[in-house]
């Protein structure tokens, strides 16, 4: 299928309609030297100018839209020197009557600390609740700041890209979610709404445990659904037949090129994510550095497969 199809489709989702087959895209791919012989390192160390950066830049957004027909692609750039505003509104030129344009909003509330410092959060939860509370204020109006930006440079919609689990569990408890995560997320949600904008979480682990706060705040949708963390897409859709899920092929799988494990996991990701239902085919996280070309190949392969199989012409 084309990007314009899987656009199509995407923003029909984003809509609160069902699509005819499920769209595909991943929010950052790392495998510019595979495919297009680019060295992101070594152009990131040579300084390259703005503009330079930002024609680079465009070069792999474009290719991404034209071989793999992706159905959106990220605003900001992984290459040094690139504004990422003027990014959005060059791509959204050049690329949004093929593609939809969406970026990273993922400091709004708290999420995992580094592991240097975990420890001291941990403790200003039960030991500064107050203080807790007014950080949590300044990251909200930050991250409500960056959302008009955002909306204002031609995104179409956003992703809260903020970790909230290991793979044992949450990263805090409920209770502390409840408290310090859950009501301010929901006024992040409820305020990019406003500026006419859906937001989609990104976390990966474990947090069935705080998957109903989650869903309270009004996200439109949560990628990840992450098998490493024992997050299962056909319980998550039982439990939310409406939610808009993204994810679930399982990353570890494509560290190796194994056609029948990785065709598995495709199959129940479009079984239970899945086609005529509100999903967005994708890995688990993304398309990551080291990653074999061969396993996207083959993983695009049997969701095409699929699609095909289901009558949906491409």
């Amino acid at each position: 299928m084309t990007s314009a199809d899987n656009k199509q489709q995407l923003a029909r989702i984003l809509n609160g309609q069902i699509p005819a087959f499920p769209p595909h895209f991943e929010l950052v791919f790392f495998l510019e030297k595979e495919y297009l012989g680019f060295d992101r390192s070594a152009f990131n160390q040579s300084h390259p100018s703005p503009e330079a950066a930002s024609d680079r830049d465009l070069e792999v957004k474009a290719f991404l839209v034209e071989r793999f027909g992706w159905a959106a692609v990220y605003a900001t750039s992984l290459l040094v020197n690139v504004d990422r505003f003027a990014q959005a509104r060059r791509i959204k030129k050049e690329l949004g009557d093929k593609t939809l344009i969406f970026d990273f909003n993922g400091d709004c509330v708290f999420w995992m600390p580094s592991g240097s410092d975990i420890m001291d959060f941990v403790v200003k939860l039960f030991e500064q609740p107050e203080q807790m509370h007014a950080e949590a204020k300044k990251k909200l109006a930050d991250g409500k700041a960056l959302a008009k930006q955002q909306r204002d440079a031609g995104v179409d919609f956003i992703v809260q890209n903020s970790d909230f689990g290991f793979n044992s569990g949450p990263f805090i408890s409920p209770a502390h979610f409840a408290e310090f995560v859950t009501p301010y997320m929901t006024e992040f949600v409820g305020y990019v709404h406003e500026l006419g904008l859906p937001v989609i979480l990104h976390s990966d682990g474990n947090i069935n445990k705080i998957l109903d706060q989650i869903h309270s705040t009004g996200v439109d949708g949560f990628q990840s659904v992450d098998p490493q963390g024992f997050m299962d897409i056909q319980a998550v859709r039982e439990q939310y037949p409406d939610w808009i899920l993204m994810g679930n092929v399982a990353c570890n799988l494509l560290q190796d090129v194994d056609a029948p494990k990785i065709r598995e996991s495709v199959q129940y990701c479009m079984t239970h994510g899945g086609v005529g239902k509100p999903y967005i085919f994708s890995t688990s996280n993304c398309i990551f550095e080291g990653m074999p070309p061969q396993s996207y190949e083959l993983m695009l392969d049997e969701y095409r497969r699929i699609i095909s199989r289901h009558g949906t012409q491409h």
